[in-house]
């Protein structure tokens, strides 16, 4: 006799899943119908009894209907059968529960779902009571990250190991938006595969990696990391790429995960034409600590050809150390064999390195130790500098190292007025294996008090005073001209420079219709004595200087110690915008110094020290999201010539995205690495489709009417596949370096080796 259970029944207990069927079924058939009690009652009674002898797992276990011809048959449920035990989740149509050999068998539309939510499908499954082992058949699973495994059959093994026969292995999706199935982008065909959650891989037996259904590479034997991991030790995606100057070359990076603190990245590169580049990376992050060193060297004898020594190489570094809430110490290193090793090996810093070190100034590179201690009112530092300098015309015996540079800073909050009270210190010593040192000690006082009147007008009263103290030696070696040296090659000089000062701005904005409207005027007054820039003080750390409105009102606007603005000046200036709803607006200033007395703090080029500066200003136009432009410019009082004028126009239209840059720079000044420059800049990407996109680069130079680089770029992205070939024209000229075409191939398949 057949007896079922309510179609509606729901039991939940607390039992080994291997224990379920004894507490559902203890008795006869007939128990399930004494005294006319719901047999799902008698049921929980029974759990509650065998939770009172042993503390067990907690089971959900739901089905439409469930029936056991004998006491210790086999349980039989059928209909939207669901079970929850162990942190794992059963679905499917049917369920047989064998008690004497303790087996699972499900059947339709079978779904099991482990803890950490990866969902395995399958046709049939025969698994232990606990689901950790068993065979699967027509074995498919969604794992991590979006990745998929299928299989003909699937054998799991202690829940670590499944093996799977025939499989197909993807990140990519399988069906489209509207749910029909589509070719993935790239997946894994295998005889065999192992997928092994013990050592968090994916391994792979005479398998052919596929490319939109079409077959393009065999390999017997492939290893790849779990989707499930973050990171795990194995080789990246390569790069490939073919130069003049390089031939073909690859790229191929290995990944070392020591810990979860530290690893390392070795990414040789192997070339035609130059042998080979052995690059390697070291990260390591501590709780106040973290410190990244990358660097590579080649021992390719080409000194016949390029005139270069055989042994080059570079390293980069980065980190820094805390001691305490207070105490760091900090580092920077960039070195390199010699001047065009860069350029010649297109080596790039990447990763943690990319934003440390990547400044605009290519042309030099610099290695920096710093100690710094802060508190909330003072901050001390203190700095060594090693310099390096990649232009052919560079000279190492004249570039100076520094050994140290101190800097202190505190300030003081003296009254409940607002008044307040700054004291600055700085030491710096330079020194040249071949030209001039020098050493330098500057300490400032400053004092300033804001005030806002009832009406919006704004009031910046300030005072300083500083003085510099100057040791020199080995002036008959350095490249300066010094009056006065008669044959003294040492020399100490000192000056006392007291500067005061305001500022007052009166910011107003307004309502016109629909229109906002914001205008400021501001005017500066500041007073020094003239005359403190004598030119048997060497100007070291002065030499460069960028005039614009953002640096109109600061009233020293020398750029180090060496230079401090003196005499009698005022700052004037205006600044104005406006917005619409539409999300249009537009702003600009406008504004120029007025001197009683010239001072001899900035070269002529800067367009300050005359007694009427340059005009600065600037003009930003923003048209919502689709554009801006903004431009930058310094012209003559006459407004005829400009001495700096910089553009930028940003473009995003539907699927053009591009920006456009012009700069134009009229200083003509060796010492401080500036030449007269006119270049235009463009670059633009534009999407063909959702993952095909075309780029282009160009930089010209209007100066000498030549291209200096052109880029062109095709990219196929997509959720779990990039590609990107790249075309580069790179036209400069160096000394051993000429210009070469190359090209790089760059690809990544998402969590086989990203």
């Amino acid at each position: 006799m057949e007896s079922p259970l309510p179609p509606s029944g729901s039991l939940e207990r607390r039992v080994h899943p291997w224990r379920f069927a004894e507490l559902i079924a203890p008795a006869s058939a007939a128990v399930f119908l004494v005294g006319g009690l719901p047999a799902h009652a008698q049921l929980v009674e029974a759990a509650t009894t065998a939770n009172d002898e042993e503390p067990l797992e907690e089971v959900l276990f739901e089905a439409d209907t469930l029936t056991r011809q004998f006491n210790d048959g086999p349980i039989v449920a059928e209909g939207n059968v669901r079970a929850y035990f162990g942190g794992r989740y059963l679905r499917a149509d049917r369920l047989v529960f064998d008690p004497n050999t303790d087996i699972v068998t499900a059947e339709g539309n079978v779904a099991v779902t482990d803890r950490s939510n990866e969902t395995a499908f399958a046709k049939r499954v025969v698994l232990s009571g606990d689901l950790r082992d068993g065979i699967i058949e027509s074995f498919s699973a969604v794992l991590s990250d979006n990745a998929r495994i299928a299989g003909a059959t699937a054998v799991q093994e202690q829940g670590a190991r499944t093996r799977i026969t025939k499989g197909v292995y993807t990140a990519c999706d399988v069906c489209t938006d509207e749910g029909d199935p589509k070719t993935p982008t790239w997946r894994f065909r295998a005889l065999r595969v192992t997928r092994d959650l013990e050592r968090k891989v994916v391994r792979f037996h005479h398998a052919f990696l596929e490319i939109k259904g079409v077959p393009i590479l065999y390999t017997p034997f492939f290893q790849g990391p779990d989707p499930s991991v973050e990171r795990q030790s194995g080789f990246l995606a390569p790069g490939i790429g073919a130069s003049g100057r390089l031939g073909l070359n690859v790229e191929l990076p290995y990944y070392l995960a020591i810990s979860n603190s530290q690893d390392a990245t070795f990414f040789p590169k192997f070339t035609a034409q130059e042998g080979t580049l052995w690059q390697g990376e070291y990260r390591r992050r501590g709780k106040r600590s973290y410190h990244v060193l990358s660097g590579g060297v080649t021992d390719y004898d080409n000194t016949d050809e390029a005139g270069v020594p055989g042994v080059r190489w570079h390293i980069f570094g980065s980190g820094h150390r805390d001691f305490g809430d207070h105490w760091r110490y900090s580092y920077d290193i960039e070195r390199v064999s010699d001047d065009v090793y860069l350029r010649f090996y297109d080596v790039n810093r990447r990763g943690d390195l990319l934003q440390v070190l990547d400044r605009a100034n290519t042309n030099q590179l610099r290695s920096n130790s710093r100690f710094t201690r802060t508190s909330e009112t003072s901050r001390l530092t203190v700095d060594t500098y090693l310099f390096q300098g990649l232009r052919s015309s560079d000279d190492r015996f004249t570039t100076p190292f520094v050994l140290p540079l101190i800097d202190y800073n505190k300030e003081f909050k003296v009254s409940s007025a607002g008044d307040r009270v700054q004291l600055n210190a700085n030491v710096a010593s330079l020194y040249r294996t071949g030209g001039a040192d020098s050493q330098r000690f500057s300490a400032a006082a400053q004092w300033g008090r804001d005030i806002t009147t009832r009406n919006g007008q704004r009031f910046q009263l300030f005072a300083e005073v500083r003085g510099d103290l100057y040791a020199f030696q080995d002036l008959d070696e350095g490249t300066e001209i010094i009056d006065g040296l008669d044959g003294d090659d040492t020399r100490i000089e000192a000056r006392v420079a007291p500067t005061v000062g305001a500022r007052w701005s009166y910011p107003v904005a307004r309502d016109f219709g629909s229109a906002r409207l914001f205008v400021e005027p501001q005017v500066q007054v500041a007073v020094s004595p003239s005359n403190r820039n004598s030119s048997a003080i060497i100007n070291e750390d002065s030499q460069s200087i960028e005039f614009d409105y953002a640096g109109l009102f600061d009233f020293n606007k020398a750029t180090g110690y060496d230079s401090i603005e003196d005499g009698q000046r005022m700052n004037v200036g205006i600044a104005a915008a406006a917005s619409w709803p539409g999300g249009f607006s537009v702003s600009g200033s406008l504004g120029q110094q007025f001197r009683i007395q010239e001072t001899a703090a900035f070269d002529f080029e800067s367009g300050l020290g005359t007694t009427t500066s340059d005009v600065v200003g600037a003009v930003d136009l923003n048209f919502g999201s689709v554009a801006t432009i903004e431009n930058r410019f310094r012209v003559d009082e006459k407004f005829k010539t400009f001495g700096r004028l910089e553009s930028l126009a940003r473009l995003r239209l539907g699927p053009v995205r591009g920006t456009a840059s012009y700069v134009r720079l009229n200083e003509e000044n060796a010492a401080n690495n500036l030449v007269r420059r006119e270049e235009l800049t463009a670059n633009t990407r534009f999407k063909l489709t959702d993952n095909v996109t075309f780029g282009a680069g160009w930089r010209f130079d209007l100066e000498q009417n030549t291209t200096i680089k052109q880029d062109f770029l095709l990219g196929y992205e997509d959720e779990c596949l990039s590609v990107a070939l790249t075309f580069r024209r790179d036209r400069t000229r160096d000394t051993n370096l000429d210009p070469q075409n190359a090209f790089l191939l760059r690809f990544r398949l998402k969590s086989i080796a990203g």
